[in-house]
Protein backbone atom coordinates (compact mmCIF):
# COMPACT_ATOMS: atom_id res chain seq x y z
CA UNK A 1 0.00 0.00 0.00
CA UNK A 2 1.46 3.38 -1.32
CA UNK A 3 2.19 5.79 1.87
CA UNK A 4 2.12 9.30 1.69
CA UNK A 5 5.55 11.15 2.62
CA UNK A 6 4.17 14.59 3.63
CA UNK A 7 1.74 15.16 6.16
CA UNK A 8 -0.42 18.55 4.57
CA UNK A 9 -2.81 20.24 6.22
CA UNK A 10 -5.22 21.97 3.73
CA UNK A 11 -7.83 23.17 6.03
CA UNK A 12 -10.85 21.54 4.62
CA UNK A 13 -11.65 19.00 6.80
CA UNK A 14 -11.64 21.14 10.03
CA UNK A 15 -13.56 24.12 7.98
CA UNK A 16 -16.48 21.59 6.85
CA UNK A 17 -16.51 19.35 9.95
CA UNK A 18 -17.23 22.73 11.97
CA UNK A 19 -19.90 23.77 9.34
CA UNK A 20 -21.69 20.81 9.97
CA UNK A 21 -21.57 21.21 13.94
CA UNK A 22 -22.73 24.45 13.91
CA UNK A 23 -25.20 23.77 11.32
CA UNK A 24 -26.69 21.23 13.36
CA UNK A 25 -26.42 22.87 16.44
CA UNK A 26 -28.17 26.13 14.91
CA UNK A 27 -31.22 23.82 13.73
CA UNK A 28 -31.60 22.39 17.26
CA UNK A 29 -31.72 25.53 19.01
CA UNK A 30 -34.52 26.64 16.82
CA UNK A 31 -36.10 23.37 17.35
CA UNK A 32 -35.97 23.93 21.00
CA UNK A 33 -36.43 28.07 21.22
CA UNK A 34 -33.22 29.05 22.35
CA UNK A 35 -33.09 32.26 20.60
CA UNK A 36 -29.74 33.41 21.82
CA UNK A 37 -27.62 30.39 21.16
CA UNK A 38 -29.55 30.20 17.47
CA UNK A 39 -28.62 33.64 16.40
CA UNK A 40 -24.68 32.88 17.03
CA UNK A 41 -24.74 29.38 16.22
CA UNK A 42 -26.56 30.41 12.59
CA UNK A 43 -23.84 33.29 11.91
CA UNK A 44 -20.68 30.50 12.93
CA UNK A 45 -22.24 27.99 10.77
CA UNK A 46 -22.96 30.48 7.63
CA UNK A 47 -19.38 31.75 8.07
CA UNK A 48 -17.68 27.93 8.01
CA UNK A 49 -19.99 27.23 4.96
CA UNK A 50 -19.15 30.55 3.08
CA UNK A 51 -15.61 29.58 3.07
CA UNK A 52 -15.79 26.30 2.09
CA UNK A 53 -15.52 27.05 -2.10
CA UNK A 54 -12.34 29.18 -1.83
CA UNK A 55 -10.99 26.49 0.40
CA UNK A 56 -11.99 23.09 -1.87
CA UNK A 57 -10.97 25.81 -5.02
CA UNK A 58 -7.18 26.09 -3.64
CA UNK A 59 -6.83 22.39 -3.26
CA UNK A 60 -8.02 21.62 -7.00
CA UNK A 61 -5.34 24.71 -7.98
CA UNK A 62 -2.51 22.51 -5.85
CA UNK A 63 -3.11 19.84 -8.53
CA UNK A 64 -1.71 21.91 -11.13
CA UNK A 65 1.84 22.59 -10.26
CA UNK A 66 1.65 26.17 -11.80
CA UNK A 67 4.61 28.04 -11.78
CA UNK A 68 4.42 30.86 -8.69
CA UNK A 69 4.01 33.85 -10.30
CA UNK A 70 0.75 32.24 -12.48
CA UNK A 71 -0.21 30.93 -9.19
CA UNK A 72 0.10 34.07 -7.15
CA UNK A 73 -2.27 36.12 -9.81
CA UNK A 74 -4.61 33.19 -9.74
CA UNK A 75 -4.91 33.32 -6.05
CA UNK A 76 -6.59 36.80 -6.60
CA UNK A 77 -9.62 35.22 -8.45
CA UNK A 78 -12.96 34.43 -6.44
CA UNK A 79 -13.61 30.98 -5.87
CA UNK A 80 -15.88 30.32 -8.93
CA UNK A 81 -13.58 32.31 -11.35
CA UNK A 82 -10.71 29.70 -9.28
CA UNK A 83 -12.87 26.97 -10.28
CA UNK A 84 -13.33 28.33 -14.12
CA UNK A 85 -9.44 28.37 -14.49
CA UNK A 86 -9.14 24.88 -13.16
CA UNK A 87 -12.03 23.52 -15.07
CA UNK A 88 -10.02 24.70 -18.05
CA UNK A 89 -6.95 23.48 -17.64
CA UNK A 90 -7.90 20.53 -16.17
CA UNK A 91 -10.56 19.74 -18.90
CA UNK A 92 -10.61 22.19 -21.44
CA UNK A 93 -14.46 23.20 -20.56
CA UNK A 94 -16.30 25.89 -19.52
CA UNK A 95 -18.38 27.09 -16.44
CA UNK A 96 -22.15 27.71 -17.49
CA UNK A 97 -22.52 30.46 -15.00
CA UNK A 98 -26.29 30.47 -15.84
CA UNK A 99 -27.39 27.16 -14.22
CA UNK A 100 -28.61 26.69 -10.67
CA UNK A 101 -25.75 26.11 -8.27
CA UNK A 102 -23.39 28.54 -9.80
CA UNK A 103 -25.97 30.92 -9.54
CA UNK A 104 -27.12 30.12 -5.80
CA UNK A 105 -22.73 29.90 -4.72
CA UNK A 106 -22.44 33.46 -6.62
CA UNK A 107 -25.01 35.05 -3.93
CA UNK A 108 -23.19 32.75 -1.08
CA UNK A 109 -20.46 34.33 -1.90
CA UNK A 110 -22.06 37.97 -1.65
CA UNK A 111 -23.21 36.94 1.75
CA UNK A 112 -19.58 36.06 2.70
CA UNK A 113 -18.30 38.91 1.13
CA UNK A 114 -20.72 41.35 3.49
CA UNK A 115 -19.27 39.05 6.75
CA UNK A 116 -15.71 39.37 6.27
CA UNK A 117 -15.37 43.05 4.24
CA UNK A 118 -18.60 44.29 6.60
CA UNK A 119 -19.53 47.95 5.32
CA UNK A 120 -22.41 49.41 7.02
CA UNK A 121 -25.75 49.29 5.58
CA UNK A 122 -28.38 51.70 6.17
CA UNK A 123 -32.32 51.49 6.16
CA UNK A 124 -35.24 53.36 7.75
CA UNK A 125 -37.04 52.29 11.08
CA UNK A 126 -40.47 51.14 10.97
CA UNK A 127 -42.74 51.24 13.68
CA UNK A 128 -44.46 48.03 14.36
CA UNK A 129 -46.59 49.71 17.33
CA UNK A 130 -46.53 52.07 20.05
CA UNK A 131 -43.75 50.45 21.66
CA UNK A 132 -41.50 48.13 19.12
CA UNK A 133 -40.37 49.47 15.50
CA UNK A 134 -37.80 47.40 13.14
CA UNK A 135 -35.42 47.80 10.44
CA UNK A 136 -35.52 44.86 7.17
CA UNK A 137 -32.78 45.16 5.27
CA UNK A 138 -34.16 42.90 3.21
CA UNK A 139 -33.19 39.17 1.62
CA UNK A 140 -30.97 37.97 -1.36
CA UNK A 141 -33.07 37.21 -4.16
CA UNK A 142 -32.63 33.30 -4.86
CA UNK A 143 -31.50 32.01 -1.40
CA UNK A 144 -33.92 34.55 0.80
CA UNK A 145 -31.55 34.95 3.29
CA UNK A 146 -31.59 37.89 5.53
CA UNK A 147 -28.43 40.14 4.48
CA UNK A 148 -28.23 41.10 7.94
CA UNK A 149 -26.97 38.35 10.21
CA UNK A 150 -28.48 39.42 13.04
CA UNK A 151 -31.71 38.01 11.58
CA UNK A 152 -30.11 34.85 10.51
CA UNK A 153 -32.61 31.81 12.55
CA UNK A 154 -31.62 28.10 12.53
CA UNK A 155 -32.70 26.84 9.17
CA UNK A 156 -30.91 29.52 7.29
CA UNK A 157 -27.49 27.29 7.50
CA UNK A 158 -28.43 23.99 6.28
CA UNK A 159 -29.61 25.76 3.15
CA UNK A 160 -26.16 27.69 2.81
CA UNK A 161 -25.33 23.87 3.66
CA UNK A 162 -27.22 22.62 0.18
CA UNK A 163 -25.92 25.19 -1.72
CA UNK A 164 -22.38 24.05 -0.98
CA UNK A 165 -23.03 20.83 -1.26
CA UNK A 166 -24.68 20.72 -4.68
CA UNK A 167 -21.77 23.08 -6.19
CA UNK A 168 -19.31 20.75 -5.54
CA UNK A 169 -20.89 17.48 -6.65
CA UNK A 170 -21.89 19.24 -10.06
CA UNK A 171 -18.45 20.73 -10.12
CA UNK A 172 -16.54 17.10 -8.85
CA UNK A 173 -18.68 14.21 -9.67
CA UNK A 174 -20.71 15.88 -12.66
CA UNK A 175 -18.03 17.94 -14.67
CA UNK A 176 -14.76 16.63 -13.47
CA UNK A 177 -15.92 13.17 -13.09
CA UNK A 178 -14.38 12.55 -10.26
CA UNK A 179 -14.95 9.42 -8.24
CA UNK A 180 -15.80 9.90 -4.45
CA UNK A 181 -12.28 8.42 -3.72
CA UNK A 182 -10.36 11.05 -5.59
CA UNK A 183 -12.51 13.89 -3.51
CA UNK A 184 -11.43 12.36 -0.64
CA UNK A 185 -8.16 12.57 -1.39
CA UNK A 186 -8.33 15.72 -2.94
CA UNK A 187 -10.44 17.52 -0.04
CA UNK A 188 -9.49 16.12 3.07
CA UNK A 189 -6.68 13.69 2.72
CA UNK A 190 -2.85 14.11 4.22
CA UNK A 191 -0.19 13.72 1.25
CA UNK A 192 0.56 14.55 -2.22
CA UNK A 193 -2.42 14.54 -4.66
CA UNK A 194 -2.86 11.09 -6.74
CA UNK A 195 -4.50 11.27 -10.03
CA UNK A 196 -6.95 8.35 -11.08
CA UNK A 197 -9.33 6.01 -9.09
CA UNK A 198 -8.27 5.32 -5.42
CA UNK A 199 -9.20 2.34 -3.86
CA UNK A 200 -12.04 3.32 -1.88
CA UNK A 201 -13.53 6.17 0.44
CA UNK A 202 -14.59 6.39 3.95
CA UNK A 203 -18.70 7.46 4.76
CA UNK A 204 -19.34 8.79 8.11
CA UNK A 205 -22.55 7.84 9.65
CA UNK A 206 -23.00 11.72 10.65
CA UNK A 207 -22.88 12.42 6.34
CA UNK A 208 -25.86 9.80 5.74
CA UNK A 209 -27.89 11.49 8.68
CA UNK A 210 -27.46 15.02 7.51
CA UNK A 211 -28.08 14.24 3.95
CA UNK A 212 -31.52 12.75 4.67
CA UNK A 213 -32.60 15.40 6.76
CA UNK A 214 -31.72 18.15 4.72
CA UNK A 215 -31.77 16.44 1.30
CA UNK A 216 -28.07 17.00 0.38
CA UNK A 217 -26.51 16.26 -3.12
CA UNK A 218 -23.59 14.17 -1.32
CA UNK A 219 -22.77 11.55 -3.98
CA UNK A 220 -19.38 13.26 -4.83
CA UNK A 221 -18.24 12.17 -1.57
CA UNK A 222 -19.86 8.50 -1.85
CA UNK A 223 -23.46 9.10 0.22
CA UNK A 224 -26.61 7.52 -1.70
CA UNK A 225 -28.91 10.04 -1.72
CA UNK A 226 -32.81 9.28 -2.42
CA UNK A 227 -33.61 13.16 -2.42
CA UNK A 228 -31.65 16.04 -3.47
CA UNK A 229 -32.24 19.58 -3.55
CA UNK A 230 -30.00 22.31 -4.66
CA UNK A 231 -31.48 25.50 -2.43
Amino acid sequence: MKKDKYYVDRKFHTIFSDGIYFTKAAFEALETEEYVQEEHLSRAAILNLSILPEVAANCVLETLSLPKQILNEVDRFSPINKFEFYLWEFKKIKLDRSIQEVQNLQELQSIRNFMVHPKSKKTEWIDVDENTREADLGRTPLLEIPYSGVEWQGDDPFIVLRVVMAFFDHIFRILCEFSPGEVQHLLFNSGEYVKGPKGGHVIYSEWKQIQKKWSLRMRFLGVECDVEKNM
